[in-house]
């Protein structure tokens, strides 16, 4: 599978995920920057943005994210969905505000670029970022799943 097929997918599973719980949503036309998915309550009196970032099956190493995903956006309204794709269909979905998963990104890219190579030299920003299940820590395993955590009304999960 190509990754924009992996993304796709990704973004497909959300919107079926969230339709289940009775909140609509839409995609957004490809590379839209920020979000990929908006959804709604069906009153309108919720909203939120989403963006999804998807681990094929195959993939091994964690989510890669471009730079930006280590700046915040400072909108309570942003999400993003981590989407861990199984062979079963029974993906893992971890659900974090835009601006928390930007701080975490942040904390493991500074341990990463201070801590030296195996040879002593100093590490060179690669330009991109990763974001691994063995970088969890408690609070990151709480979000598995947790589909509360968009605000929408408790009635709905």
């Amino acid at each position: 599978m190509s990754n924009t097929m992996i993304g796709l997918a990704g973004e497909h599973h959300v919107c079926a995920e969230l339709y289940r719980r009775n909140i609509l949503a839409l995609m957004t036309p490809k590379n839209n920057p920020i979000f990929d998915i908006v959804a709604s309550d069906a009153n309108g009196k919720r909203s939120v943005s989403i963006q999804v970032k998807t681990m094929g099956v195959k993939n091994k190493t964690g989510w890669k994210f471009g730079i930006d995903m280590a700046q915040r956006k400072n909108n309570p309204n942003l999400f993003v969905v981590l989407v861990d794709m199984k062979r079963d269909g029974k993906n893992d979905y971890y659900i974090y505000k835009y601006d928390e998963l930007s701080k975490r990104v942040n904390e493991l890219y500074e341990e990463y670029i201070i801590t030296p190579k195996r040879d002593g030299e100093k590490r060179k920003d690669p330009g991109f970022r990763w974001f691994d299940h063995k970088f969890f820590n408690e609070s990151d395993k709480k979000k598995l799943n947790n589909w509360k955590l968009l605000g929408f009304s408790k009635t709905l999960f």
